[in-house]
């Protein structure tokens, strides 16, 4: 099972709207769930997500961002 980590970031690639970055801005204590702002590629937020880490996978083509 994923967990969330504070400040974890997230990459997904659309091919008719372009790259969204996902960010983790809270975790609950047993960091299983949490919020992510999501951003466009200039940096515009454009969502939000609140929920675990399972759902926010298959919410879409999720992967972590290696920096």
């Amino acid at each position: 099972m994923q967990e969330f980590a504070l400040w974890q970031k997230w990459i997904m690639t659309d091919a008719l709207f372009g790259t969204f970055i996902a960010e983790v801005i809270e975790i609950s204590e047993d960091a299983i769930s949490g919020a992510l702002i999501i951003r466009d590629d200039q940096g515009n937020e454009v969502d939000t997500f609140t929920g675990t880490a399972a759902e926010f996978q298959a919410s879409g083509e999720w992967r972590l961002l290696e920096e």
